[in-house]
Protein backbone atom coordinates (compact mmCIF):
# COMPACT_ATOMS: atom_id res chain seq x y z
CA UNK A 1 0.00 0.00 0.00
CA UNK A 2 1.43 3.39 -0.94
CA UNK A 3 2.09 6.13 1.61
CA UNK A 4 -0.46 8.44 -0.03
CA UNK A 5 -3.16 5.75 0.26
CA UNK A 6 -2.36 5.19 3.95
CA UNK A 7 -2.46 8.94 4.63
CA UNK A 8 -5.81 9.22 2.85
CA UNK A 9 -7.31 6.40 4.95
CA UNK A 10 -5.92 7.95 8.13
CA UNK A 11 -7.52 11.30 7.31
CA UNK A 12 -10.82 9.58 6.52
CA UNK A 13 -10.74 7.67 9.82
CA UNK A 14 -9.87 10.83 11.76
CA UNK A 15 -12.78 12.70 10.17
CA UNK A 16 -15.21 9.89 11.04
CA UNK A 17 -13.90 9.73 14.62
CA UNK A 18 -14.19 13.51 15.19
CA UNK A 19 -17.70 13.54 13.71
CA UNK A 20 -18.79 10.67 15.95
CA UNK A 21 -17.40 12.41 19.05
CA UNK A 22 -19.11 15.69 18.22
CA UNK A 23 -22.39 13.94 17.46
CA UNK A 24 -22.24 12.01 20.73
CA UNK A 25 -21.56 15.18 22.72
CA UNK A 26 -24.46 16.91 21.00
CA UNK A 27 -26.79 14.01 21.73
CA UNK A 28 -25.85 13.62 25.38
CA UNK A 29 -26.26 17.34 25.99
CA UNK A 30 -29.92 17.20 25.02
CA UNK A 31 -30.94 14.73 27.74
CA UNK A 32 -29.52 16.49 30.81
CA UNK A 33 -31.60 19.66 30.78
CA UNK A 34 -34.79 21.23 29.44
CA UNK A 35 -35.92 23.72 26.82
CA UNK A 36 -38.11 26.81 27.02
CA UNK A 37 -39.90 28.51 24.15
CA UNK A 38 -42.77 30.90 23.61
CA UNK A 39 -44.17 33.76 21.57
CA UNK A 40 -44.18 37.45 22.46
CA UNK A 41 -47.48 39.24 21.68
CA UNK A 42 -48.88 42.73 22.13
CA UNK A 43 -52.33 43.32 23.64
CA UNK A 44 -53.97 43.15 20.19
CA UNK A 45 -52.58 39.65 19.57
CA UNK A 46 -49.89 40.65 17.07
CA UNK A 47 -46.40 39.21 17.44
CA UNK A 48 -43.47 41.37 18.53
CA UNK A 49 -40.22 40.56 16.70
CA UNK A 50 -36.85 41.53 18.12
CA UNK A 51 -37.99 41.53 21.76
CA UNK A 52 -35.23 40.98 24.31
CA UNK A 53 -35.80 37.90 26.46
CA UNK A 54 -33.65 36.81 29.42
CA UNK A 55 -33.93 33.76 31.70
CA UNK A 56 -32.24 34.05 35.11
CA UNK A 57 -31.62 30.94 37.19
CA UNK A 58 -32.75 31.79 40.72
CA UNK A 59 -30.31 29.39 42.42
CA UNK A 60 -27.14 30.38 40.54
CA UNK A 61 -28.03 33.86 39.15
CA UNK A 62 -26.78 32.73 35.72
CA UNK A 63 -28.61 34.61 32.95
CA UNK A 64 -29.32 33.34 29.41
CA UNK A 65 -30.38 35.89 26.79
CA UNK A 66 -31.98 35.75 23.38
CA UNK A 67 -34.33 37.73 21.08
CA UNK A 68 -37.63 36.84 19.50
CA UNK A 69 -37.46 36.15 15.76
CA UNK A 70 -39.58 37.68 13.00
CA UNK A 71 -42.47 35.46 14.08
CA UNK A 72 -42.20 36.69 17.68
CA UNK A 73 -40.88 33.29 18.84
CA UNK A 74 -38.06 32.97 21.37
CA UNK A 75 -36.31 29.77 22.42
CA UNK A 76 -33.83 28.71 25.08
CA UNK A 77 -32.17 25.36 24.46
CA UNK A 78 -30.41 23.23 27.08
CA UNK A 79 -31.34 25.22 30.18
CA UNK A 80 -30.20 23.51 33.40
CA UNK A 81 -33.06 22.15 35.49
CA UNK A 82 -34.30 24.69 38.00
CA UNK A 83 -36.50 27.72 38.65
CA UNK A 84 -36.15 30.85 36.51
CA UNK A 85 -37.25 34.46 36.21
CA UNK A 86 -38.01 35.32 32.57
CA UNK A 87 -37.98 39.00 31.61
CA UNK A 88 -39.21 40.34 28.26
CA UNK A 89 -38.77 43.90 27.00
CA UNK A 90 -39.19 45.73 23.71
CA UNK A 91 -39.09 49.38 22.61
CA UNK A 92 -42.47 51.05 23.03
CA UNK A 93 -43.78 48.36 25.40
CA UNK A 94 -43.76 47.91 29.14
CA UNK A 95 -41.46 45.14 30.35
CA UNK A 96 -42.82 42.01 31.98
CA UNK A 97 -41.36 39.35 34.23
CA UNK A 98 -42.53 35.79 34.76
CA UNK A 99 -41.44 34.63 38.20
CA UNK A 100 -40.94 31.09 39.51
CA UNK A 101 -40.96 29.50 36.07
CA UNK A 102 -39.84 25.87 36.37
CA UNK A 103 -37.70 24.13 33.73
CA UNK A 104 -38.07 20.35 33.98
CA UNK A 105 -35.76 17.62 32.75
CA UNK A 106 -36.31 16.56 29.11
CA UNK A 107 -39.37 18.81 28.81
CA UNK A 108 -39.98 21.53 26.21
CA UNK A 109 -42.07 24.08 28.12
CA UNK A 110 -44.10 26.81 26.40
CA UNK A 111 -44.50 30.25 28.02
CA UNK A 112 -46.20 32.90 25.86
CA UNK A 113 -45.95 36.51 27.03
CA UNK A 114 -48.10 39.57 26.23
CA UNK A 115 -46.53 43.04 26.52
CA UNK A 116 -48.77 46.06 27.11
CA UNK A 117 -48.02 49.37 25.41
CA UNK A 118 -45.50 51.31 27.48
CA UNK A 119 -45.34 54.90 28.64
CA UNK A 120 -42.57 57.42 28.97
CA UNK A 121 -41.57 55.91 32.31
CA UNK A 122 -40.00 52.48 32.39
CA UNK A 123 -42.10 49.98 34.36
CA UNK A 124 -41.77 46.27 34.98
CA UNK A 125 -44.85 44.17 35.69
CA UNK A 126 -44.15 40.98 37.62
CA UNK A 127 -46.67 38.17 37.13
CA UNK A 128 -46.84 34.56 38.31
CA UNK A 129 -46.11 31.93 35.70
CA UNK A 130 -48.90 29.53 34.81
CA UNK A 131 -48.46 25.77 34.64
CA UNK A 132 -46.15 25.02 31.71
CA UNK A 133 -47.04 22.34 29.21
CA UNK A 134 -45.24 20.85 26.24
CA UNK A 135 -47.11 21.94 23.12
CA UNK A 136 -44.36 21.13 20.63
CA UNK A 137 -44.04 17.32 20.98
CA UNK A 138 -46.27 14.29 21.56
CA UNK A 139 -43.95 12.56 24.00
CA UNK A 140 -45.34 11.18 27.28
CA UNK A 141 -43.18 12.37 30.16
CA UNK A 142 -43.36 12.07 33.94
CA UNK A 143 -41.00 14.25 35.98
CA UNK A 144 -40.21 13.90 39.67
CA UNK A 145 -38.47 16.60 41.70
CA UNK A 146 -35.78 15.97 44.32
CA UNK A 147 -38.28 16.41 47.18
CA UNK A 148 -40.28 13.43 45.92
CA UNK A 149 -37.16 11.27 45.66
CA UNK A 150 -36.36 12.07 49.29
CA UNK A 151 -39.82 11.91 50.87
CA UNK A 152 -41.98 9.31 49.14
CA UNK A 153 -41.82 5.83 50.71
CA UNK A 154 -41.78 4.10 47.32
CA UNK A 155 -38.34 5.60 46.62
CA UNK A 156 -36.99 4.48 50.01
CA UNK A 157 -36.90 0.86 48.85
CA UNK A 158 -33.20 0.02 48.43
CA UNK A 159 -34.10 -2.13 45.41
CA UNK A 160 -34.42 0.60 42.80
CA UNK A 161 -34.39 3.71 44.97
CA UNK A 162 -35.52 6.79 43.08
CA UNK A 163 -36.24 4.67 39.99
CA UNK A 164 -39.30 3.32 41.81
CA UNK A 165 -40.93 6.76 41.40
CA UNK A 166 -41.70 5.72 37.82
CA UNK A 167 -44.31 3.29 39.18
CA UNK A 168 -46.48 6.30 40.05
CA UNK A 169 -47.01 7.05 36.35
CA UNK A 170 -49.69 5.63 34.07
CA UNK A 171 -48.48 2.85 31.77
CA UNK A 172 -45.67 1.81 34.13
CA UNK A 173 -45.94 -1.41 36.12
CA UNK A 174 -43.76 -3.78 38.08
CA UNK A 175 -42.17 -6.60 36.13
CA UNK A 176 -43.27 -9.02 38.87
CA UNK A 177 -39.68 -10.04 39.51
CA UNK A 178 -39.53 -12.33 36.47
CA UNK A 179 -37.73 -12.11 33.16
CA UNK A 180 -34.38 -10.65 32.18
CA UNK A 181 -33.48 -7.11 33.08
CA UNK A 182 -34.19 -4.83 36.01
CA UNK A 183 -36.63 -2.01 36.47
CA UNK A 184 -40.34 -1.69 35.69
CA UNK A 185 -42.26 -2.58 32.56
CA UNK A 186 -43.09 0.51 30.48
CA UNK A 187 -45.90 0.35 27.96
CA UNK A 188 -46.11 -3.44 28.28
CA UNK A 189 -42.50 -3.97 27.17
CA UNK A 190 -39.89 -6.08 28.88
CA UNK A 191 -37.60 -4.42 31.44
CA UNK A 192 -34.64 -5.42 29.28
CA UNK A 193 -35.79 -2.75 26.78
CA UNK A 194 -35.27 0.10 29.26
CA UNK A 195 -32.55 2.72 29.01
CA UNK A 196 -30.84 4.35 32.01
CA UNK A 197 -28.97 7.67 31.94
CA UNK A 198 -27.29 9.98 34.47
CA UNK A 199 -26.50 13.54 33.36
CA UNK A 200 -27.16 12.44 29.79
CA UNK A 201 -24.49 9.72 29.97
CA UNK A 202 -25.14 6.03 29.33
CA UNK A 203 -25.65 4.18 32.64
CA UNK A 204 -26.50 0.70 31.32
CA UNK A 205 -24.89 -2.57 32.29
CA UNK A 206 -23.52 -4.54 29.37
CA UNK A 207 -24.44 -8.02 30.60
CA UNK A 208 -28.11 -7.43 31.44
CA UNK A 209 -30.37 -4.40 31.45
CA UNK A 210 -30.04 -2.24 34.56
CA UNK A 211 -28.16 0.78 35.87
CA UNK A 212 -24.43 0.56 36.59
CA UNK A 213 -24.38 3.41 39.12
CA UNK A 214 -27.06 3.77 41.80
CA UNK A 215 -27.50 7.36 42.98
CA UNK A 216 -28.45 8.27 46.55
CA UNK A 217 -31.95 9.74 46.57
CA UNK A 218 -30.73 12.96 48.15
CA UNK A 219 -28.30 13.60 45.27
CA UNK A 220 -31.01 13.55 42.58
CA UNK A 221 -32.13 16.99 41.40
CA UNK A 222 -34.78 15.63 39.06
CA UNK A 223 -35.78 12.29 37.59
CA UNK A 224 -37.84 11.78 34.45
CA UNK A 225 -39.38 8.84 32.61
CA UNK A 226 -40.14 9.04 28.89
CA UNK A 227 -42.60 6.39 27.73
CA UNK A 228 -43.01 6.91 23.98
CA UNK A 229 -42.84 9.41 21.13
CA UNK A 230 -39.40 10.50 22.33
CA UNK A 231 -36.77 12.08 20.10
CA UNK A 232 -33.87 10.50 18.25
CA UNK A 233 -31.41 11.25 21.08
CA UNK A 234 -33.20 8.54 23.08
CA UNK A 235 -32.70 5.88 20.43
CA UNK A 236 -30.72 3.49 22.64
CA UNK A 237 -33.75 1.36 23.62
CA UNK A 238 -37.44 1.03 22.83
CA UNK A 239 -38.63 0.83 26.45
CA UNK A 240 -38.72 3.49 29.13
CA UNK A 241 -36.08 6.21 29.14
CA UNK A 242 -34.99 6.71 32.77
CA UNK A 243 -32.95 9.90 33.12
CA UNK A 244 -31.64 11.64 36.23
CA UNK A 245 -29.63 14.78 36.85
CA UNK A 246 -27.58 15.43 39.98
CA UNK A 247 -28.22 18.36 42.31
CA UNK A 248 -25.99 21.34 41.65
CA UNK A 249 -24.70 24.04 43.92
CA UNK A 250 -26.23 27.48 44.34
CA UNK A 251 -25.40 30.86 45.81
CA UNK A 252 -26.90 29.99 49.21
CA UNK A 253 -25.20 27.80 51.80
CA UNK A 254 -27.35 24.72 52.32
CA UNK A 255 -27.19 21.08 53.29
CA UNK A 256 -29.33 18.10 54.22
CA UNK A 257 -29.37 15.28 56.75
CA UNK A 258 -31.54 12.18 56.47
CA UNK A 259 -31.92 8.73 57.97
CA UNK A 260 -33.92 5.57 57.27
CA UNK A 261 -35.73 4.00 60.24
CA UNK A 262 -36.16 0.31 59.51
CA UNK A 263 -38.12 -1.43 62.25
CA UNK A 264 -40.24 -4.50 61.54
CA UNK A 265 -42.84 -3.37 64.11
CA UNK A 266 -43.59 -0.38 61.89
CA UNK A 267 -43.77 -2.31 58.62
CA UNK A 268 -46.90 -3.55 56.91
CA UNK A 269 -47.10 -7.24 56.02
CA UNK A 270 -46.33 -7.50 52.33
CA UNK A 271 -48.59 -9.58 50.07
CA UNK A 272 -45.59 -11.47 48.74
CA UNK A 273 -45.01 -12.89 52.23
CA UNK A 274 -48.68 -13.87 52.64
CA UNK A 275 -48.55 -15.80 49.36
CA UNK A 276 -45.70 -17.83 50.87
CA UNK A 277 -47.69 -18.61 54.00
CA UNK A 278 -45.89 -16.09 56.24
CA UNK A 279 -48.45 -14.13 58.30
CA UNK A 280 -46.18 -12.52 60.91
CA UNK A 281 -43.81 -9.67 60.10
CA UNK A 282 -40.37 -11.17 59.38
CA UNK A 283 -37.21 -9.62 60.71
Amino acid sequence: MSWSCQASQLRRFSAIFVTAVLFAACSFGQVADGNLLGTVFDTSGKVIPGASVSAKNIATAVVAETKSDESGVYRFNNLPVGTYIVRVSSAGFASRELKDLTVDLNRIATANITLPVGSTTDSVEVIDSAALIDTSTAQILNSFASRLASDLPVSANPAGGYLNLSLLGAGVASSGGIGAGTGPSVGGQRPRNNNFMVEGTDNNRKDITGPVVSLPNDSVAEFSVLQNQFGAEFGHSSGGQFSAVIRRGGNDFHGALYDYLENRNLFALDQSWKRQGVFSRPR
